[in-house]
């Protein structure tokens, strides 16, 4: 039976509340429609009336507390997604990059299991073969960031890594293809929410893609800001394909290349 629409918001607003305390979740950050359409899902699949209910069942079951945080936390990537535009990456920005620094310092932030560091990962070695970069993988998700660590990737998700580059940077073993030490070592993988924790300071590169989706304007907005203190001047950050930085020029970026925003070097 369907709550009437009063009692749903109270509902709602508190299940945020709560799922605020206790799992430092801030779901008023996410655009409610998309966000209710997939809780409901949950719900229903464990038998939940409302969200009063679900939150019961969620302090009540570590494993739907996991699928919960998987439903709101959307983990679908792959190596080189969207090739072209890391065909930009790796013609254009770098090669900028590299003009002013030997040694780049990179942030994948919202970086589900790591596909994407792994990418960079590539492109720098490829590229400089014995520098020292420095990749940071976050994300908000623990099982996720296991995963990145150990760099182990199934065939679907390495579609567009060519057999050349399989070959030198990938190991084929039972469960699938497992990065070489080479690449491994170029990165390391932290827990950290983009909505809440501190972001360091000095990237050349950060790339958010296909993370912000479901953020309200707001969140987007002052997440876009924070990205722009933490990058160094003449830095860039690499939005997703369908994503643009709405009033970067306010923010103080200059649009460089599709999907690239710079942050102008100090005069």
């Amino acid at each position: 039976m369907h709550q009437q629409a009063g009692l749903a918001d109270i509902d709602f607003a508190a299940f945020k509340r709560k799922v605020k305390a206790s799992y430092g979740l801030d779901l008023d950050a996410y655009k409610r429609p998309q966000m209710e359409r997939r809780l409901r899902a949950n719900m229903e699949r464990c038998g939940a009336g409302t969200f009063q209910q679900y939150y019961s069942f969620l302090q009540k079951d570590p494993a739907l507390v996991e699928e919960f945080l998987d439903r709101v936390t959307i983990n679908v990537s792959e190596l080189f997604r969207n090739t072209d535009q890391f065909e930009v990456l790796r013609t254009k920005v770098l090669p900028e990059l590299f003009k002013r620094h030997s040694v780049l310092s990179v942030w994948s932030a919202g970086c589900s299991y790591g596909a994407e560091a792994h990418t960079l990962a590539i492109l720098l070695r490829e590229q400089t073969p014995d520098r020292p970069h420095s990749i940071l993988g976050t994300d908000i998700d623990d099982k996720m960031l296991a995963r990145a660590r150990r760099g182990l990737f199934r065939d679907e998700e390495l579609r567009n890594v060519s057999s050349a580059r399989l070959k030198r940077f990938f190991q084929h073993t039972a469960d699938g293809y497992e990065v070489l030490p080479e690449l491994r070592h170029l990165m390391s993988f932290k827990k950290h929410d983009l909505l809440k924790d501190p972001f360091r300071t000095g990237f050349d590169l950060i790339l958010c893609r296909n993370v912000v989706i479901y953020f309200t304007d707001e969140a987007k907005s002052d997440l876009y800001r924070r990205f722009h203190q933490s990058l160094a001047p003449g830095g860039f950050l690499f939005v997703g394909g369908t994503e643009r930085v709405v009033g970067a020029v306010e923010i103080g970026f200059e649009a460089a290349y599709p999907f690239f925003y710079r942050k102008p070097l100090a005069h």
